[in-house]
């Protein structure tokens, strides 16, 4: 039976890719059901849908910058028309949603199609990611159904909110970068940056992947070259960064409810507004209400509730609110189970290991490293105030790691891990599913 079964995939090299769209498909079909849920019955205009968890504050400003008036008591209801209220984040996203509104009319499609398209364009992103790392097609295939199953990535991927706008420009631009081709990278990450500033932790993955590689190659021609490639990427993200946000504030410039005026002083005046708000966000005496630590993120402590929706036992203003749904800031805990692992075996073998590391856990333990440690240095440091689903950018370090660990479950004990690990993802995915009713 095995022996037939490889003879199969040996003759259909391209099965990979037709099972990467069969993923896409699957994964795009769930985020697209029940699209315009939940509503306030009887349903019949942009007011009686839903926002979910900060699609209040995005779609809001999106609004504003469409030229409409968010409902009274809204967020940045009676800010000018054509600015954006939201100025602690770059333009990019709340524009996307913004042209939506205005093709497709102020509702649910508009507010979340941008998510859906940047979604899709990260599982993409993944297997490009592996391939770009060396690996095979059925690695590439496992890294991005992995994506395409955890629950933090499917909610956010339906969401109006902004990191899914950062994370597939970001995945796409460490690709290029494997690929040597460190100045579109870098365009990349000043594209994942005007969505959401935290894009820029791309070019620190770049960092540790270059420190990672000098431990294989020890030659200072390896430096120097190391050197030249991350210099370049990070010069091509200054300079593209500050043309991208000089056009967006043309076409919707940023504005302080707080101080009801204009952010003023151009991209560098905004840069100094995002730095000065994120500078506030701290928590001295610990996190408080849905806040928690970045090493609490590795064990899913602290699940963050998006929205949730009973309707025979509704909360204050959700009267009347139907389907029934629970939207979780959930990582898959089988991603965790096997993530968390891979990642201590990929070090190991990066520092003991060395010339035999993998490549595909290289990136990964890089990936992981660049994005996670700079929050865990700015709470310990700086007590900044962080969240669960800021692990939405680190996350694809941990698709990383879990390929890799099951490749070498499957090298020494066969296939049936890798089943086993398939049906949990996969039942995971299906029990945290928001419109599946929770017991």
């Amino acid at each position: 039976m095995a022996h037939h079964l490889k003879s199969f995939i040996g003759r259909h090299r391209s099965l990979p890719l037709v099972l990467l769209a069969c993923v896409c498909a699957l994964s795009l079909a769930a985020r697209v059901a029940l699209l315009g849920e939940p509503c306030r019955a009887p349903c019949r205009s942009a007011s009686d849908h839903v926002l979910i968890f900060d699609e209040a504050y995005y779609v809001n400003a999106a609004r504003v910058i469409a030229g409409l008036q968010p409902p009274p008591g809204e967020h940045y209801a009676g800010s000018p028309s054509g600015v954006d209220p939201n100025a602690e984040h770059p333009q990019l996203a709340k524009l996307i949603i913004a042209g939506s509104i205005e093709l497709f009319g102020d509702g649910p499609l508009a507010w979340r199609l941008g998510s859906l398209v940047f979604g899709t364009l990260a599982i993409v992103g993944m297997f490009v990611l592996v391939r770009s790392a060396g690996g095979g097609p059925w690695p590439a295939l496992g890294a991005a159904a992995l994506m395409a199953c955890d629950n933090l990535l499917l909610v956010h991927s339906r969401i109006g909110t902004l990191d899914v706008y950062a994370l597939a420009p970001m995945i796409f631009g460490v690709a290029l970068y494997l690929r040597g081709r460190p100045l579109l990278a870098g365009l990349l990450v000043a594209i994942g940056m005007s969505a959401k500033e935290v894009a820029v932790y791309a070019l620190v993955v770049f960092a540790v992947l270059e420190c990672l590689r000098l431990l294989r190659e020890t030659r200072a021609t390896q430096l120097k070259v190391g050197a030249v490639r991350f210099g370049t990427s990070v010069a091509a993200t200054a300079v593209a960064l500050f043309a991208l946000l000089s056009l967006l504030e043309q076409l919707a410039p940023p504005y302080d409810p707080v101080a009801g005026r204009r952010v003023g002083g151009g991209a560098l005046g905004q840069m100094r507004h995002m730095l000065s708000y994120a500078a506030h966000q701290t928590s001295p005496h610990g996190p408080q209400g849905i806040a928690s630590y970045p090493w609490q993120w590795l064990v899913d402590y602290k699940p963050i509730t998006y929205l949730n929706i009973n309707p025979a036992h509704p909360a204050d203003g959700l009267f009347g609110v139907h389907p029934e749904a629970h939207f979780l800031g959930l990582i898959s805990p089988p991603i965790l189970a096997l993530a968390i692992p891979g990642l201590i075996v990929a070090a190991i073998a990066a520092v003991w290991a060395r010339r035999r590391a993998d490549e595909v856990e290289l990136v990964g333990l890089a990936w992981f490293l660049g994005t996670f440690l700079p929050f865990v240095l700015l709470s310990l440091i700086w007590q900044r105030t962080s969240y669960l689903y800021y692990m939405v950018i680190v996350m694809p370090g941990l698709y990383l790691g879990a390929v890799g660990l099951l490749g070498r479950l499957r090298a020494r004990f066969g296939s049936i891990p890798v089943w086993v690990a398939g049906a949990a993802v996969a039942g995971a995915a299906v029990v945290l599913y928001p419109f599946i009713p929770l017991p």
